[in-house]
């Protein structure tokens, strides 16, 4: 059973536009931060530190993606998001701060939606946006993104 769902799972990133990536890229991020801050309720610190190491690995992929060239000022501001990031995800491991914690699954709920309105057709007849090439290459979201870092 395993195997089956990794080779879905395989195959559901090779067909996603480069858009769709970022928003898996996303989930993970959230759903690392959530397990995270269940296990720091639940008082597993093993667990705790595993999802927030799994978090971290995805926001170094995420800030590994930026393209500045084509991002402009989008990328430089993902860039102050991830680094921003980083940051309150070690603190509150080491603080073993709830709060810290839920305010940066929240941010990333944010920025997730900003990116999945990137995927959303415009038009009923339209259908979803499909950038082509790599990630890299369409890996930010409109320029009216913006972004409120809380501490």
């Amino acid at each position: 059973m395993k195997h089956a769902a990794r080779s879905y799972g395989q195959h559901a990133v090779e067909g996603a536009s480069p858009v769709s990536l970022i928003v898996m890229l996303y989930d993970g991020a959230i759903a690392a931060l959530g397990r995270a801050l269940s296990a720091m309720e639940a008082r597993d610190i093993e667990k705790k530190c595993a999802q927030i190491n799994r978090a971290l690995a995805i926001i170094c992929q995420l800030e590994g993606s930026l393209d500045f060239e084509k991002g402009g000022e989008v990328a430089k501001m993902l860039k102050v998001f991830y680094a921003h990031a980083r940051t309150r995800a070690l603190q509150a491991n080491i603080q073993n701060s709830r709060e810290m914690l839920a305010s940066l699954l929240e941010q990333f709920s944010t920025v997730r939606e900003a990116w999945a309105q990137v995927e959303r057709p415009t038009s009923p007849t339209a259908g979803p946006a499909r950038p082509s090439g790599s990630p890299r290459e369409s890996s930010q979201p409109s320029q009216s993104f913006s972004l409120r870092l809380t501490a």
